[in-house]
């Protein structure tokens, strides 16, 4: 292993250690901690949900601009191809 992995390693684990430690030590008792994580856990959940509706929000309008000046294009490219047979 080498000095990053073994530096990582060491953080993830301390960090493991201190949430179990809080946990174990918290003044409230385990059905308000556990009311405590779910619902903080349903509100990170509730953000992800939004961001990522965001997200496809403005990969639709990407897409739809996107079909709309091809469709565009092509549509002058023939107008432009009939003028040219037309001459």
């Amino acid at each position: 292993m080498n000095n990053t992995a073994k530096i990582i390693s060491g953080v993830l684990i301390g960090a493991a250690a201190g949430l179990v430690t809080g946990f174990l030590t918290a003044p409230d008792s385990g059905k308000n901690t556990r009311k405590k994580i779910a619902s903080k856990s349903q509100d990170l959940a509730d953000e992800a949900k939004e961001e990522l509706n965001k997200k496809l929000d403005a990969i639709k309008d990407s897409y739809n601009r996107i079909l709309e000046d091809s469709a565009n294009k092509t549509i002058n490219g023939v107008k432009n191809t009939e003028k040219v047979l037309k001459v």
